[in-house]
């Protein structure tokens, strides 16, 4: 199945890159699944995160292009929030094996580097979330990726 996925993905970058650059939607690979971005605005945008699993996030994001400047390319720093969805395997009164469903929110602080020529963000972003269901709790979770944008 993953093959497929690879091979329909690949495909879809192609096709896609034949109707523009700029419409602000971009689709990439992360360390643990699948991200997207649709840019509203200069800097506001939407983020999806799925892990090819059980686990998806929705985040609103604003971006600070002129926060941090390295070098021509724009190296945005961003913030936001938003929600976190997934199951996670656990044990009912009788020890029997259950699924249950997560709910958190989450915070995001990311870096982008943007380049330019080749229409493709690469970024790194931290992503605090506290559990409202599903066991509650804390945690520190973090993404590395790259999105191509058409």
């Amino acid at each position: 199945m993953f093959k497929s996925f690879i091979s329909l993905f690949t495909f879809l970058m192609i096709a896609l890159s034949a109707f523009g650059q700029n419409s602000g939607i971009g689709i990439g690979l992360s360390v643990d699944g699948i991200s997207g971005k649709y840019w509203m605005s200069e800097t506001n945008a939407v983020a999806v995160n799925w892990n090819l699993g059980s686990n998806l996030s929705a985040d609103y994001l604003f971006d600070m292009p002129e926060l941090l400047k390295i070098t021509d390319n724009t190296t945005p720093v961003y913030y936001g929030g938003g929600i976190a969805l997934g199951t996670h395997k656990g044990l009912n009164d009788d020890l029997e094996e259950t699924t249950e469903l997560d709910l958190g929110v989450r915070g995001v602080i990311g870096l982008g580097y943007y380049l330019s020529d080749y229409n493709l963000d690469i970024f790194i972003e931290s992503t605090p979330t506290l559990k409202i269901s599903g066991g509650g709790g804390f945690g520190f979770g973090g993404n590395l990726g790259v999105r191509y944008f058409f």
